[in-house]
């Protein structure tokens, strides 16, 4: 029996007392203003039905209870513990016996006057025959009561020792029927976190089935589960129903009984019995055994599924643990992905499992990692999706928040993938670093409603490090291009400085760095203090009359980086008026002024046809080698004057020494004269050898010519 309303603004105390013999019982309470203290009702609280017979004879009561004087004790009990200032006790007849008492109480605040009992005690009368059915089949109360009693202790037998929750469900179907009767039986399950209900057991028209998770509605189910209260509906099922606010789908019941099930107040689901053909199958005895039977298993499902969401937890968590442990010991991004998304899907339990990652861009996430024979199919086709765009995973990927759809059949937005047809609800989860979303985890279920609070706080965690994880990877991979890219550069260097001329040097240093930088064009200009210009000393890429080009100093892309000694570089060349073409095709630039000691030597510079080719990290590292390639030309420059310097010295002591060898004046210098032509390269040369001006004429000159 659920609470009166009154005046649609506050609710009656109701106390329904079912007859047991010479006594009354309390089988059921409702005060929904102060649902706690119902701890001062206790379970099972009688009255004397030999007293509330005498006074009742005449039809329901209204009493006061500030005039005590007048009234008997015994009506004002309850009513007192509940500090209820009016109260009205409305008995329930059949065929002229008493077989049960309503007590109405109203506090402070709230009117109760003889026409609200009066409208109460009509919807009584109408609805008496639902107690008892007039045609009934029950067994003897004896019979009746030692098999509610029996069915109640198997059940708390059965309650401490399940094991599997599907043979649980059909012992307890197997009691109700043998007491009730074989009726439609239904046991639905609620989840307070998604506020929704799902029907594992199911018995109807001798067939047994489920139904999916659903969201809570203005079904009775729903109804049973918000008010808390048990429910009993034997005539004039639906129009009743539909008075209570209930839709109804599908066939309607002729007859429907429901109870809640509570675990520490709160609901956690219901056992409804119902009739589809036949009015008054129930009476209030069947309401109170199920009542009964509710608060018998009520614990055990709670149990349950504190066990359950218990062991999920820490499998969850375990698995988060070993995808950490992994990401610790891995840098192969591709292997840790295929393993995380395979450990998402079976341990949640799930239908499918992707992550998806963004390109470099930034303008798509493009699926990485997927589970199953789907996940091959869209890895091969390149699946990618739009950051910020309707999709769930493009939601996510532009926002970086999460996005669940519980069900996607109710979902006007969601558009489903082909691949997976069976999804029934999805949710997306950013791989975030801070502000930066490297990208998204994706799983999907085949159930609606199966993210739990749970679930998504540990697939988060798993989101999080898997970002890390990327992270990781791509500073391990730019360590190692780094690190690769420097040996090259040490590389270049090495053999440039082993050449036995510059030329040989040049050449070298252009033909590695354009195997390193994989293909771009190479020139090495070496600049011409005295006239003001570079020439191309060095090139590969080139067409041969690139040796042809002398740029002037402050002219052109090079010559700007002569002149500012500063590296420059240019992502667009056909956007800046400097450039002075070295070949078609060129996009972009990037010239390194080569300086030695303070002294300009020339300029590295290289060419791509891309847009965009160059970074700053490529600046840095051609940086380093124009520095180097600016000591190594320095230093061939060096060598060369000091290979110059110790040929003429040489030239001059194999000539100095040939001439000590002879006495004869003549022949010393016709010695000399010859040694003189062989090693300068002289087509003439002259010696003149003559006396003083003021010796005597007979001292003549002597004049050798070759």
């Amino acid at each position: 029996m659920t609470a009166i309303e009154s005046n649609g603004t506050a609710f009656f105390i109701t106390i329904f007392f079912t007859v047991i013999g010479d006594r009354l019982q309390l089988t059921q309470y409702s005060d929904p203003r102060n649902r706690g203290s119902q701890a001062t009702i206790p379970q099972g609280a009688e009255l004397s039905r030999k007293d509330l017979e005498a006074q009742l004879k005449n039809g329901p009561i209204l009493v006061n209870l500030q005039d005590e004087k007048t009234v008997p004790y015994s009506l004002l009990e309850f009513p007192k513990q509940l500090e209820c200032i009016t109260a009205a006790y409305v008995p329930i007849l059949q065929d002229g016996q008493l077989r049960g008492v309503i007590l109405i109480g109203a506090r402070e605040g709230q009117t109760l006057d003889n026409e609200v009992v009066d409208a109460f005690n009509r919807t009584i009368r109408l609805t008496v025959n639902s107690i008892v059915p007039k045609t009934s089949t029950a067994k003897p109360v004896n019979d009746r009561r030692v098999s509610e009693l029996n069915a109640l202790n198997s059940l708390a037998s059965s309650s401490t020792t399940i094991r599997n929750l599907q043979d649980f469900y059909t012992t307890i179907h197997d009691h109700v029927r043998n007491v009730i009767g074989d009726h439609g039986f239904v046991i639905a399950l609620y989840e307070q976190k998604t506020n929704s209900i799902s029907i594992p057991y199911l018995f109807e028209d001798g067939k047994f089935s489920t139904i999916e998770t659903f969201p809570m509605g203005e079904g009775l189910t729903s109804i049973l589960i918000r008010t808390r209260e048990p429910l009993m509906l034997v005539e004039d099922t639906m129009n009743r129903a539909i008075a209570m606010g209930a839709k109804i789908a599908g066939k309607p019941a002729q007859s429907w009984m429901g109870v809640p099930l509570l675990a520490q107040g709160e609901p956690i689901g219901a056992l409804i019995v119902q009739d589809l053909e036949n009015d008054h199958s129930f009476d209030e005895n069947d309401l109170r055994f199920m009542t009964s039977v509710a608060g018998q298993v009520s614990g055990a499902f709670y149990n349950i599924r504190v066990l359950e969401e218990s062991r999920q937890t820490a499998l969850q968590f375990e698995t988060a643990a070993e995808i950490a442990r992994d990401i610790s010991s891995s840098l192969d991004l591709a292997d840790l992905l295929h393993k995380a998304v395979d450990l998402i899907r079976t341990r949640f339990d799930f239908y499918h499992a992707s992550i998806f990652l963004k390109d470099a861009a930034g303008e798509y996430v493009v699926i990485r990692e997927a589970t199953g024979e789907a996940g091959i199919q869209m890895k091969r086709a390149g699946h990618k999706l739009g950051v910020g765009s309707k999709s769930i995973v493009g939601f996510v990927a532009g926002n970086g928040e999460q996005l669940i759809v519980n069900d996607t059949t109710r979902d006007a937005t969601y558009y489903p993938n082909p691949l997976l047809p069976d999804t029934k609800g999805e949710a997306a989860l950013p791989l975030r670093i801070g502000d930066r979303i490297v990208g998204v985890l994706d799983v999907q279920s085949t159930s609606p409603y199966a993210f739990t609070e749970n679930k998504l706080r540990t697939l988060q965690i798993l989101a999080d490090q898997l970002a890390i994880a990327v992270i990781n990877t791509e500073l391990f991979a730019e360590t190692q291009e780094h690190l690769a890219q420097h040996r090259l550069l040490h590389h270049i260097t090495t053999t440039a400085a082993s050449g036995t001329t510059m030329d040989e040097a040049l050449q070298s240093a252009v033909g590695g760095l354009q195997v390193t930088l994989g293909g771009d064009r190479v020139s090495i200009l070496l600049a011409d203090r005295e006239k003001k210009v570079m020439e191309v000393k060095a090139a590969v890429g080139y067409a041969p009359d690139i040796y042809e080009l002398k740029v002037p100093i402050g002219n052109g892309i090079t010559g700007w980086a002569a002149a500012h000694r500063r590296s420059l570089r240019i992502n667009n060349v056909t956007e800046d008026t400097r450039y002075i073409e070295g070949s078609v095709n060129t996009k972009s630039e990037l010239a390194i002024p080569m300086i030695y000691r303070s002294e300009l030597l020339g300029v590295l510079n290289v060419e791509s046809e891309q847009l965009n080719a160059y970074t700053e990290t490529d600046e840095e590292l051609l940086g380093t080698l124009g520095g180097s390639l600016a000591a190594i030309i320095a230093n061939a420059r060096l060598l060369e004057q000091i290979r110059a310097q110790a040929d003429r010295e040489r030239v001059l002591f194999e000539i100095t020494d040939k001439i000590r060898r002879t006495t004869d004046l003549q022949t010393i210098l016709t010695t000399t004269v010859s040694e003189l032509t062989r090693a300068t390269g002289a087509s003439r040369v002259r010696i003149k050898v003559g006396a003083p001006l003021d010796k005597e004429p007979q001292n003549r000159a002597v004049d050798e010519t070759i």
